[in-house]
């Protein structure tokens, strides 16, 4: 099905029934279409999260937390189940406390920071601060950025790079263990985006979670893997 605008006039989704039952949620840099293998198999709407795919962008950087407040009001209130995919997992997360949903399922979500190069850190740090003191230009800072970033924010601009900074930052260890609903956490075990490590970890933060691993499987698993996390939803 066609991509749909939403009621906002700035958002769009592939919607496949008037009662969708699954909201897919996509990761950084991806779109609805990254989902096309899966939510055919249900009643469903998958999203172009704001400034992703064909949707535009906000018109100031938002927080996981703030794309969920603003999702949660363009989606049918016939979602039961939310799937969200890395960056699109924390947005389900944060929509989960703000309405009872039945399911979450997180595919290789950044669900918990872990703390960055110490070395990598300080000297960014020192880039900063000699930048507010006008000791080195912003373009000199900018440089630096752009060759030891990831490549998610070498490619981000603007209004999306500050939300990307926000979403790397935010850690939701203290949210999982309020989370009162089943939770299905799918990893690749060659995850080298979002380790192995961190669904471990967040399978034993939640109240009622499972962990199923993919041994094949890196970080960007939805169309390879499209078949065993059908599956899995359709098991919930």
């Amino acid at each position: 099905m066609a991509l749909q605008l939403l009621k906002d006039g700035k958002t769009f989704a592939d919607i496949n029934s008037d009662e969708p039952k699954i909201c897919f949620l996509h990761g950084w840099g991806g779109s609805s279409s990254d989902f096309s293998l899966i939510a055919n198999n249900f009643e469903s709407i998958a999203i172009d999260l704001p400034g992703f795919g064909k949707s535009k962008e906000p018109e100031s950087s938002l927080n996981p937390k703030e794309y969920a407040e603003y999702i949660i009001n363009l989606i049918p209130d016939t979602v039961e189940v939310l799937v969200g995919h890395s960056f699109g997992g924390k947005v389900a997360v944060h929509m989960s406390f703000m309405k009872n949903y039945k399911n979450l399922v997180l595919i290789g979500s950044p669900l918990i920071r872990k703390t960055p190069e110490v070395t990598l850190n300080l000297r960014l740090n020192l880039y900063k601060f000699l930048n507010s003191l006008n000791l080195i230009s912003d373009k000199s800072l900018e440089k630096y950025k752009n060759k030891h970033g990831s490549e998610d924010y070498k490619n981000a601009e603007g209004i999306m790079r500050d939300s990307l900074v926000k979403t790397v930052n935010e850690d939701l260890s203290e949210l999982l263990p309020k989370i009162d609903i089943n939770v299905k956490l799918i990893w690749g075990e060659k995850d080298v985006i979002v380790p192995l490590s961190i669904g471990e970890e967040a399978n034993t933060k939640f109240k009622d979670s499972q962990l199923t691993v993919f041994k094949d499987a890196g970080h960007n698993m939805l169309r390879r893997k499209s078949n065993e996390i059908t599956k899995i939803i359709k098991e919930l």
